[in-house]
């Protein structure tokens, strides 16, 4: 019996990826034979060539793990023909902190969404997209550019969304470029209405806090204790098993998009 038969293949050499395999020995194997199973593409380089050679090896999923901002160029070479699932690792932005989000705020939207954003110059346009990110999902809505002031250091920026209640809902970013070693930087958005939600992320000190408020009081979210990648792994095996594409890698590209735009000023 190959290592395989124990569980979905996982065609991966990244080192947190191979220890989230050896956490899932149930449902996940490591494999050397791309075809047919979940391949992992690094997401530093040129990952969008990666996720294409994957598909052409044959994968049955493709995880992109911690995805850089690509240039526009390197997107329109091939486009992707959405025929196997995509699940995307954003740290910054974890689907299952953030449901926690959406869910606590009970239906309630949010007013104005602020987002605040800090890191060495090659780490700030990861923390502005995923900053955007989360204020997209809080929003529940696509955003749109109205106006963007930017300095050698800083970009200031105002985007509104129609969200899912209607009406023009707020988002105004601040970006700065700090001095440091690590890129990953810090990240805070605040999303105001009738519930406050709050979220700060640093992923040098290993923090992701949501509180929520209420007219009831403060909410702090249970801490997640699993790894970012166990759950990519995890999603991208239930993604195949089910047959559904999802919706990440459209909303990574979206949240690109803007990024540039805001960046472009």
């Amino acid at each position: 019996m190959s290592s395989a038969d124990l569980g979905r293949g996982i065609f991966t050499a990244l080192p947190s990826y191979v220890a989230a395999v050896a956490e899932l020995s149930v449902s996940a194997a490591l494999t050397d034979d791309i075809s047919g199973a979940v391949a992992v593409v690094p997401g530093s380089g040129d990952w969008w060539q990666g996720m294409l050679a994957a598909r052409a090896g044959g994968a049955a999923a493709v995880v992109i793990a911690d995805p850089a901002v690509l240039p526009q160029e390197a997107l329109e070479s091939r486009p992707w023909p959405a025929d196997i699932p995509v699940i995307v690792e954003r740290p910054r932005l974890r689907p299952d902190v953030v449901a926690d989000g959406v869910r606590a705020r009970r239906g309630r939207p949010a007013r104005m969404v602020t987002v605040e954003g800090a890191a060495p110059a090659a780490g700030l346009e990861g923390v502005i997209r995923d900053g955007l990110g989360w204020a997209r999902s809080l929003v529940r809505g696509p955003l749109t550019l109205q106006v963007c002031s930017a300095t050698a250091q800083a970009r200031i920026a105002l985007l509104d969304s129609e969200g899912s209640a209607g009406g023009a809902i707020p988002v105004t970013l601040g970006a700065t470029a700090a001095a440091g070693l690590h890129s990953d930087g810090l990240l805070q958005v605040l999303a105001l209405g009738e519930v406050r939600t709050e979220v700060t992320v640093d992923r040098q000190a290993g923090l992701t806090r949501l509180e929520t408020s209420t007219e009831d009081g403060t909410l702090r979210a249970p801490e997640r204790y699993e790894s970012s990648a166990r759950l990519a792994l995890r999603r991208a095996i239930e993604a195949q098993s089910s047959g559904q594409p999802g919706t990440e890698l459209d909303e990574l590209l979206e949240d690109m998009s803007l990024t540039r735009a805001v960046l472009a000023t």
